[in-house]
């Protein structure tokens, strides 16, 4: 079964994504499915011609060998590359399904500010359901997104793998005070508030760290710039780091040297259907979790059956959060327990031999084939 990949995710700028990507090439599952995963070479730049020719690319390439591709597998947000898919499925007969990451349109309001009556709001959404309505599966990253695709279409929740069941080992975790953020950040994730929080939690513990590895908005670097600038306390600067993006491929060996992950997901947006790939990252690393997040984080760091695996935020109070923040850190025999938890919780949940047995389910019912 030849399975095609249709995403203009540049691995560059787009870690998440990428790294889901990838754990669909590595889970082999017990029957042999062949993925035809297109990824156009990219350049270093991030840019809108770039994402144009990756686009013609794939059309160009689907139309070529539409007799050898059982299945198009789908990746959102964006979801105009949904026209690509239906084009394929109307006029060459190629049936797709849809890896929803997350509701593109509400990911558009709540970055510029529309309002769901907009029009610009509306016709995205038009846009996201086009490409949901006509696919054989909806594969989502989160249960909540159940409700952001309401076509009586078979759907699946599927959270990203990480590595084999043999990679996930339990780990002793380092004797320090070291945290890091990796990824992008931006206005839906409002990583200010968590550097508020370190900066606070610094001011009483100097021996509290945080590396953020990854790209972001030039609005968000402004604003942390001004936070770190406006506090009274010259060490913040050596404290809180900028790191720019490493390869996926590098962040399990960076991860080693830290005692906490950071997740942050902006509470004043709509924003409970979101998985971070960085959370899961985390977990499958054996690494506890502290940052904000909505209802799918909170279920997953706090109410998993494997125990609690870290602390999640869902509003915001700097002077209690910084608290809570030194007071896990000096425990070091909790933050060992929660890490023994998230490698259980990676076991049964993030392995890529559970994802492959679901996804070959998926492709053999969706496939030209079945």
């Amino acid at each position: 079964m030849n399975v095609l990949v249709l995403t203009i995710h540049n691995p560059n700028f787009s870690t998440g994504p990428h790294i889901r990507l990838e754990s669909f090439l590595k889970a082999k599952s017990p029957e042999q499915v062949e993925i035809k995963f297109l990824l156009p070479h990219f350049s270093k730049k991030n840019s809108k011609f770039e994402t144009l020719k990756v686009l013609i690319n794939i059309q160009l390439y689907i139309i070529k060998n539409r007799k050898n591709i059982d299945l198009i597998h789908m990746v959102t947000p964006p979801s105009y590359p949904g026209l690509i898919a239906v084009f394929a499925k109307k006029i060459l007969r190629i049936p797709y399904i849809v890896d929803v990451g997350d509701p593109y349109a509400e990911n558009l309001a709540t970055s510029h500010g529309w309002s769901h009556k907009s029009l610009k709001f509306k016709l995205f959404k038009k846009l996201d359901n086009f490409a949901y309505k006509h696919a054989k599966h909806l594969i989502l990253t989160s249960p909540i997104l159940a409700k952001y695709t309401p076509y009586n279409i078979e759907k699946t929740t599927l959270l990203t793998a990480i590595e084999e069941k043999s990679e996930f080992l339990e780990r002793t975790l380092p004797n320090n005070k070291k945290c890091v953020f990796t990824g992008n950040f931006g206005p839906l994730q409002n990583l200010e508030y968590i550097v508020e929080v370190f900066a606070e939690a610094i001011k009483k513990d100097p021996e509290i760290s945080l590396d953020v590895i990854g790209e972001g908005s030039s609005e968000s670097k402004t604003h942390i710039k001004e936070i770190l600038e406006n506090q009274e306390f010259p060490q913040l600067k050596k404290n809180v780091t900028f790191i720019p993006p490493v390869p996926s491929r590098e962040i399990p060996n960076l991860l080693k040297q830290y005692t906490l992950g950071v997740v942050s997901l902006d509470l004043a947006q709509t924003l409970d259907y979101a998985v971070p790939t960085k959370l899961l990252t985390y977990l499958g690393n054996g690494l506890p979790v502290f940052g904000t997040g909505g209802d799918a984080v909170k279920s997953i760091v706090a109410e998993s059956q494997e125990g609690q695996m870290g602390h999640i935020i869902t509003d915001y109070n700097v002077e209690r959060d910084s608290k809570k923040l030194i007071e896990i850190l000096n425990n070091h025999d909790l933050l060992q327990k929660q890490s023994r938890n998230a490698t259980k919780y990676a076991i049964k949940n993030l392995s890529l031999e559970n994802f492959g047995e679901k996804m070959l389910e998926i492709y053999k019912k969706s496939a030209k084939s079945s």
